[in-house]
């Protein structure tokens, strides 16, 4: 090996009568007398760097919060809506309140979005800033995350009517990867011209075609209360049949079309034991379908019900059902207004009959004395007016409608047309009402208070 000459010096005599690992001994000499200083470089070089870097990213943060504290806070939100409306703790709302008008300070949002997913129980909770309405203006959005909750109890319904009773249910439902099996059991006085008492079941798959399809098969085991009222309307000649039991197999698919749009269709069969035993069980094998849009402060439904022989159905029949309801606020106040409508044609059971008299419809009435057996022809309108008081929502209402049946023309609207008004209070799903409805010219108060979807 050919050592070069200007490591050693101008006479290269002196090196060729070293032995050949001379050069292999000085370079581990060299490397073991530099191996301590490199050593102690090498511990000391994170040290030595670190201040610079983590001045480099303080200088770029504070430059960032500098700039940002140039801009006021015209508004709040979380997750798209005004912290007014937004369902969050008492403390946590006046924090963020707070902001509206104050300088943009990012470590004070960082530490509201860390306290918004502690108190909420988020996955996540970031706070994103957009242009306001002037160039010194900024607005703040904290888009948030929820936790996939794997199993929870809830009360859909849990509601009292002082001249109807109780109505209540209670669901639980477990979750795992888009899959869903909710379990519940019911005793309901309210929806149907029955109270029906029992359990339901549902599975549901909501990860299909990117979350646009769901399926569902939903299972119904119920038994039934008829109120004396409409056991003494129900007559050989009227064709109806009271039934003991009642039970249901409910496949559905729903998929949306846009982010307003989505359609739904499906099957629901049914069968009835009957009080009769000479009727025995009976079938009611019906197709269903449904539509909904969803926008600009509109919601409007659209649902069918047709029962087929050719299924194997003992009845025969068709039930349209629509319900448009439009909403908007301003400030504290809201005013909302909805109607629905529906018929049925042909030869449908009980259960498919429309009723007036409920918790959301002719508040106040009892749905016997309009009718112990319901209606095949029904049209309603409510009207409501809120305003915002601290947490909850003062509301007064005002309620109209009519129910008759196929065969027969609209009635008299003196006599026919019910209305009711009434006033209450709500927050959340907690609600307390008082209905004043209107009958023969006399006015007595009913009241309806509980949790209420």
């Amino acid at each position: 090996m050919q050592v070069p000459q200007q490591l050693f010096g101008p006479d290269p005599n002196k090196i060729n009568i070293l032995p050949r690992g001379a050069y292999r001994a000085m370079g581990f000499c060299m490397f073991a007398a530099l191996r301590p200083l490199a050593t102690v470089f090498l511990a000391l070089s994170p040290a030595l760097l670190t201040p610079a870097f983590a001045g480099q990213e303080f200088l770029r943060e504070a430059a960032e919060t500098n700039v940002n504290q140039r801009y006021l806070i015209e508004s709040v939100s979380v997750a798209g809506v005004q912290v007014s409306e937004a369902k969050i703790p008492s403390g946590l709302r006046q924090s963020l309140r707070a902001l509206v008008g104050a300088r943009c300070d990012m470590a004070v949002l960082d530490e509201l979005a860390s306290q918004l997913r502690r108190e909420l129980h988020l996955r996540a909770a970031t706070e994103k800033l957009t242009k306001g309405s002037q160039p010194d203006r900024i607005r703040v959005n904290f888009d948030v995350v929820a936790k996939e909750r794997q199993f929870e109890v809830s009360v859909p319904k849990f509601l009292y009517h002082s001249s109807q009773g109780w109505t209540g249910e209670v669901d639980a439902t477990t979750r795992a990867r888009g899959n869903s099996l909710r379990m519940g059991i019911v005793s309901n006085g309210d929806d149907l011209t029955e109270r029906f008492t029992g359990y339901s079941a549902r599975y549901e798959n909501s990860q299909l075609s990117a979350g646009r399809l769901r399926l569902a098969v939903g299972l119904e085991d119920f038994h039934q209360q008829w109120n004396q009222s409409t056991r003494s309307a129900v007559t050989p000649d009227s064709g109806l049949d009271l039934y003991r039991s009642r039970r249901n197999l409910a496949p559905e698919a729903s998929f949306s079309i846009t982010k307003n749009l989505s359609v739904s269709g499906g099957l629901s069969l049914q069968t009835t034991e009957s009080e009769n035993r000479l009727i025995g069980n009976r079938a009611s094998n019906a197709i269903t379908a449904g539509a909904r849009w969803v926008g600009r402060g509109l919601d409007f439904r659209y649902t069918l019900r047709a029962g087929l022989r050719s299924l194997g159905s003992d009845y025969g029949y068709s039930r349209h059902g629509i319900s448009a309801r439009y909403a908007a606020k301003s400030g504290r106040q809201t005013l909302s207004e909805e109607f629905q409508a529906g018929t049925a044609a042909g030869d449908a059971p009980l259960f498919e009959r429309f009723i007036l008299g409920s918790s959301s419809t002719l508040r106040g009435w009892n749905r016997y004395a309009v009718d112990p057996l319901g209606g095949t022809k029904m049209a309603h309108n409510s009207l409501t007016w809120g305003y915002q008081i601290g947490e909850g929502t003062v509301e007064t209402f005002y309620d109209s409608g009519s129910l008759w049946t196929s065969g027969s023309s609209l009635p008299d609207r003196k006599t026919k047309i019910r209305h009711s008004v009434g006033a209450g209070f709500r927050q959340g799903i907690f609600l307390l009402t008082v209905a004043f409805p209107v009958v023969e010219g006399r006015v007595t108060p009913v009241f309806m208070a509980g949790m209420n979807y």
